[in-house]
This record gives structure tokens, sequence and C-alpha cells, in this order.
């Protein structure tokens, strides 16, 4: 019933404030599929029909298409190879393998493409590697024209791994039929000729296509009547004898998955606008966006949790976590255009099913322990719906290649979860009684020694263990720190603008910057060069500061004659305390990257002074003359440099200055830090 009130209320609001009703892309391709699982044995047998159209500007002989199920077929694939059989610190479980096979392949007019068929491996080269096929076309397809395919396939599910399977009655099937690959046209994404990309299943990426419109009945065991959730909205049900057949429908999506489970808790809420936004936020992301209020004017959206029985207690922080996420990106960027989304709670002992974002549809995941007071405190179920949330602006609407430029969408999509948990949950973040912010837990893994890439490559490409480092906390604090240099309004503006000129078009990390930079009315060439194409690693501390009490002049004097002895003249008293101060702070640039950087010179009196450096130079002296005695000094005093990577060394206090206590911890911080390094647990 939400559903349908969904569609009602988006239409009455298109019609009254101007909101776009179906600001969806022209499908490339539809899919209309029917499948039917067996959970006992893990198999699958379905039927494909595709519709594909040309929209490149040049023929093409041949269609690629994803099997990413041949990920998960046999130990010697590409995934697996690269992976060991464990990711995100969760292995495969012992006899999970998984595979797709193409039974048969024909055109509409009865040509059969199977005979065709050929495996390519066009990252590796690796011949064990069977999850990229090609299927030569009887002839070439001119660009605006369509084919139309039956596809007959059958595989395996894995048992729970890598976010796909299934896990004793628990189903998540992702990435589970042939895929339509993507054919670029020249220009798009930099392109000089048209082509198809189609990368293999690598361990450390994620995926990459374009908008189709799917329709896909799912048929299952009758045990799972009710508890079916997909992508798209279920236009149908019904339970025959043994069995329940279960349709879904979605239009301008990049792909479909689906999930069952007979213990699913169903959740039905509502996201309504006019309830769910404050209005004092939008009123203040108006006035920082340029634009009217009501130009930020958000859709309705029906929410489907499908929970586990165990964290019914939680489903109010998952619901209430997916409204703040619907505001947070829609007030920025611009409203979530789908009616529906699908929220998904993996049982214990399926967590490698949780954290994965499919458009209109997300997987998440809890703890029981987080219903006690004390775990509470810890935002994780907020932090991950709220991520997998803002993937439908990422990865969905914009479509990035997330194979090569992993951070167009995990790292955007986190710099905005980083601001939206700050805003909304503050304080209210705490681990062990601590406050842990948001920006600080993304801030906490720049080391010196992570940046061993530059930001922009290929997800398979980066040194081993650091593929989370380039594609997450990286490029959000890089973004943090971008935002400190053209100031808050002309950054959001610079993203909105970003993501509505982008939206369905598969923009590159070249086309960002060329966007970013005409919105901002700034060359800031220096900055992109450094914080996406290279390994530099950004760290400006204060090296020393001195300062000393300038006495009467002793030596020689030149005036215009011949110099002379200055008369040693005995002081008056009180002569010394009026004396001026001279100052010498010593700053240094530790990494590779160069920085403009602000730093402040504090004084006993009170009084403070700002000087400028370029940063260009290993290290320079800034040297001062007051009347008051120098305390302290500190490089970046106002954090516009998030990417520093140590801001422990950003200042020092003059020696004299320093409190009993204040040198007792320095010096035991000397000494803890010795014996850590020591026991190499440091770096």
């Amino acid at each position: 019933m939400l559903h349908q009130v969904a569609w009602l209320l988006l239409t009455v609001a298109a019609q009254q404030g101007g909101l776009e009703l179906h600001r969806l892309p022209p499908p490339v391709y539809q899919v209309t599929m029917e499948v039917t699982v067996n959970p006992e044995d893990r198999t699958l047998r379905g039927r494909e029909m595709l519709r594909w159209e040309n929209t490149a500007s040049q023929p093409t002989d041949e269609l690629q298409f994803h099997l990413y199920l041949n990920a998960f077929a046999n130990d010697r694939s590409t995934f697996f190879r690269e992976s060991g059989g464990s990711l995100r610190n969760i292995g495969m479980p012992k006899d999970g393998w998984g595979l797709i096979v193409v039974d048969g392949l024909k055109t509409a007019d009865g040509h059969d493409l199977k005979p065709t068929e050929e495996f390519l491996q066009p990252d590796d080269g690796n011949p064990d590697d069977r999850t990229v096929v090609r299927y030569r076309l009887p002839g070439p397809l001119p660009p605006g024209e369509t084919v139309a395919l039956e596809i007959n396939f059958h595989g395996r599910l894995p048992r729970v791994f890598a976010r796909n399977g299934i896990h004793r009655d628990f189903i998540l099937a992702a990435q589970w039929f042939p895929k339509i690959a993507v054919f670029e046209d020249a220009g798009v994404r930099g392109r000089k000729e048209a082509g198809w990309n189609c990368h293999q299943y690598h361990a450390h990426s994620e995926f990459y296509a374009d908008f189709g419109n799917y329709d896909v009945t799912v048929i299952l065991p009758a045990r799972y009547a009710g508890k079916i959730g997909a992508t798209g909205r279920k236009v149908e049900e019904k339970v025959e004898a043994d069995r329940v057949t279960a349709r879904f429908v979605q239009e301008g999506v990049t792909d479909f998955a689906w999930t069952a489970d007979p213990r699913y808790v169903v959740v039905e809420d509502f996201f309504d606008p006019k309830r769910d936004v404050p209005k004092e936020k939008q009123q203040e992301l108006a006035r920082l966006l340029g634009v009217p209020p009501e130009e930020l004017n958000l859709s309705p959206v029906a929410i489907t949790l499908l929970l586990q029985p165990a964290n019914r207690a939680q489903a109010q922080r998952y619901l209430e976590a997916v409204k703040v996420a619907m505001w947070g990106y829609g007030l920025r960027l611009g409203a979530y255009p789908y009616p529906h989304i699908t929220l998904v709670d993996p049982p214990r002992g399926a967590m490698g099913a949780g954290g994965m974002e499919y458009m209109t549809f997300i997987t998440l995941g809890t703890h029981p322990l987080f219903n006690l007071p004390f775990f509470r405190e810890i935002r994780s179920p907020e932090g991950v719906t709220i991520h997998e949330f803002g993937h439908n602006y990422w990865m969905g609407m914009i479509a990035s290649n997330e194979f090569e430029e992993s951070w167009l969408d995990e790292g955007i999509n986190s710099f905005y979860d980083m601001i939206i948990m700050d805003e909304v949950y503050g304080a209210e973040q705490r681990f062990l009684g601590l406050e842990v912010s948001a920006f600080e837990s993304n801030r906490a893994p720049l080391r010196p020694e992570q940046y061993s890439d530059p930001m922009v490559r290929e997800a398979w490409k980066f040194r081993p263990g650091t593929y989370g480092f380039h594609s997450y906390p990286r490029p959000a604090v890089t973004l943090k720190n971008l935002e400190g240099l053209v100031g808050p309004a002309a950054f959001h503006r610079a993203m909105r603008r970003f993501f509505r000129e982008w939206q369905f078009r598969h923009p590159s990390s070249e086309d960002f910057i060329k966007s970013f930079q005409e919105s901002v009315g700034q060359d800031l060439s220096w900055f992109f060069s450094q914080a996406f194409y290279s390994p530099a690693a950004l760290d400006y501390g204060v090296r020393s500061v001195d300062c000393k009490k300038l006495s009467k002049q002793k030596g020689y004097v030149f005036g215009n004659g011949e110099p002379t002895l200055a008369p040693a003249e005995k002081e008056e008293k009180g002569s010394e305390d009026k004396a001026p101060y001279r100052s010498r702070v010593v700053l240094e640039r530790l990494g590779e990257f160069v920085h403009p950087v602000e730093v402040e010179l504090v004084f006993a009196d009170g009084s403070r002074q700002r000087h400028r450096w370029d940063g260009r130079e290993k290290w320079t002296v800034i040297g001062v003359v007051t009347p008051s005695e120098l305390v302290s000094a500190e490089v970046d005093p106002d954090h516009i440099m998030a990417l520093d990577c140590n801001r422990l060394n950003n200042s020092k206090c003059v020696e004299a200055f320093w409190t009993p206590v204040a040198k007792a911890v320095v010096h035991l911080m000397f000494w803890v830090q010795n014996v850590l390094s020591l026991a190499g647990l440091l770096g």
C-alpha cells in the first residue's frame, strides 16, 4: 500500500511544486528475466530477454558480457588469486563455490551466437578467468540500432561471500546474471574511439554499467512468500502450490539485485519531506547553495526494511538514518528520483552480504550488541545506512567507472556520509565513551607510508592492502581540503553543479576537475595534479621557535664616517622591560605535496600575527621584532589543510612558556614513542 501512496504523493508533488517526476535516463537496454532458485543446493536457472541499443557513434560487430559469478568458480579466477579467498576479513566458506554458464544465446531472428563464445581476460591475461565473455554478431550493428537476444543460463550462488550468496535460508543474489557491458562512445571518459569497457571481476573493485529498465520475476519455494525484496517495485506476488512467484519492475538503473529470507521481519515506512526534512536545514543549505529554499524540495519515498528478528530493536535506527540520508544528500545535490528503496539487514553468519549498494536496494549490517546502552553510542548502523544510500547518487546516478576510478564513487560518497554523520550525530558518535567524529575517523589512516600510488588508477593496480585507503578516506579528506581552499559556499555549489551536469552520464576524473574549476572560477591544477595524480603526502610543521629580548647595540656602529664602537652605557632601571623582542620561527615541509601555508604567531600580550608561506621550499624562516614576547607558532591554524598527515607537529610553544605539566607530558610522549618504535608497533 505504501508503494502506491508514494507514487500518488510523488505525482501530486510534481504537479504542484515543479518536481521532475521522471528525471530518469533513457534506457540503453531493457531486460525481462525470469529466474528459479533452489536454496537447498544454491542452484539457479534463468531466461533473460535482452534488447540492447548501440548508443555510440560507431558500429559494433560483437557484444561483451560480465559473468561475475565465475569469480567464485575456483581458486584460479582473478578474483580468487587477488583475494586469497578472503575479503574484508571474511573468508570464503568451505565448498562455497559459485558459477554461471550461458546455455544458449540467440538473436530474435534466430541467429545462434553461442558457437562464437570467447572468454576474454583484458586486465591480466589470466586464462583461468571466465568473468568476461564475447559473442560475435552476424554483422555490424549500426549506431542507433538495437539487437534483441534470448539468453538461457544456469549457475550456482556461492555460500555468502564478498556480498553475494546463500546462507541457510537467507539469499542475496547480486551480480547473478549475464550482464551486458558498456559500449563507450568516443569522447566518453576521454576515450579516443568507441569500444567495449568490460573488466574482469577483481577482488578490490566494484562495477560499471549503463542504465536500463528491468522486469524480473523470481521463483522460490513457498516459504519465502512475502519475504522477497529487490531492486525496484514489487508489482505482483502469487503463491501456487509449493512455490512463490514475485515480479519486480524498475526503470533507469544500472543493475538488479534481490534477496529473500523466511525469517525477515518486514517493516514498511515512508519518507515524507514535509515531516522529515528539518526546515531550518533546508533554509541554511539554500543560502549556502545560493538558491531559493523551494528549489531544494524533495520527493516522498516508500521504504521497505527487511529486518532480522534479533535486530527488531534497531529498526528505528535504520529507518531514521535512511531518512537523514535522503535529506542530507537530497538537499545538497538533488532529490532521490525513485519512489521506493529497500533496506536489507543480513543475518549473523552472513555478514559478508552486508554493506553493499544497488540502486533502490542496499544491504546494511548491525549486531544485537548495539541494542545495549553502552554500545548504543556506536553509530555503526547509522553510518553504514547513510553510506550505502549515498551510493545511489555516485555509483548510481553518476554511474562512474569503479574499476578505473574508484574514488569518484567511494571517495565522494565517503565525503558526504562523513559530513552528514558529523552534522546530524556530532558528539553522539562515541566509542568506549570517547567522541569520535566521522571526519577524524577518515583522517586517522593518513600516514605518509600509505601514499603508495596516485589516487586515480585502476583498482587492482594499487599496492596490495591500500585499495581501501586510496578509494575511501584519502579522497574524502582530499575533498575536505578542497572545501577549505575555496570556501564552503563555492565548494558545495561546485559539487551540486557537477552532480547535476553529469547525472546519468559516466564522468571521469578529468570531467570532475573541469566542472569544478569552471564553477569556482579558479585554476586549481596545482592541487589536482598532486592530490589526484601523484602519491604525494602533505605534511607541514613547525621545526623550532625561539624568542630573545633585544639589548642595546654592542660592537661597531656604521655611519657616514669611520665605524665606531658603541659606548658602553649603563642601562637605566626599567629600560630592559621596554626592549623589543626578536622572534624566529622555522617551518618545514616534510611531505612531497606542495601547498600554501598560513602561519599564526601568538604573543604574550594576546596579539596575533598571520604570515603566509607558499610552501615550495623544504623550509623557511619567519623573523619578526615585536614589543611582546612570542608564545607559540602554529601552521594551518584554521585547519584548511585537512590532508596534513601529522597535525602533532603543527605548533610549538617557546620553551619559556611551557608549564611543568606540559614539559612532563612531552617527555613522557618522547619515551612512549621510542618504546613503541623499538617494539615495532608504530607505522
